[in-house]
């Protein structure tokens, strides 16, 4: 059970590399920016984290039951802790694989939102000027032309 707990975690791991790499795409992409598919992405690897805080606890509890077993005969079961060291070395390296996926997210998601802003001000002053501009236009007391043409 130990073992398949490892397992899923893994497996769970490596979804999360996945939605990593999805948020990635959408905050690079040159085209509109996607916010439904980066508001799924976030969403899915929330249900994610929980399943791998579910399996955690899991292990937990489960290796607390049979420490004492597996501590008194390292040897009977050699070949088993070795497997479980290295599924360990495994979700370790993911882990790891994640923080990093994570840290360019957000420092590429910064970046997408400051430029977002900076567009966002200079629109706001570009409608300012033309309003202001309006205003200014219909304010005046433009004196109309002083000769006229008057043939017909």
């Amino acid at each position: 059970m130990m073992e398949e707990s490892l397992r899923d975690k893994i497996t769970v791991l490596e979804e999360i590399v996945k939605e990593n790499e999805t948020q990635k795409k959408i905050l690079e992409s040159t085209k509109e920016f996607d916010g439904n598919g980066f508001d799924e992405a976030i969403s899915r690897k929330g249900e994610l984290i929980r399943r791998v805080e579910n399996l955690n606890g899991g292990f937990e509890s489960l290796y607390e039951r049979v420490k004492k077993e597996l501590e008194g005969n390292k040897d009977k079961y050699r070949d088993k802790i070795k497997v479980f060291q290295d599924l360990i070395r495994e979700i370790t390296d993911l882990s790891n694989s994640i923080e990093a996926g994570e840290k360019r997210n957000k420092a590429l998601a910064q970046s997408y939102f400051s430029s977002s802003k900076g567009q966002i001000n200079q629109s706001r002053k570009s409608s300012q000027a033309a309003l202001d501009y309006y205003l200014t236009m219909n304010k005046s007391k433009i004196t109309p032309p002083q000769f006229y043409d008057t043939k017909n």
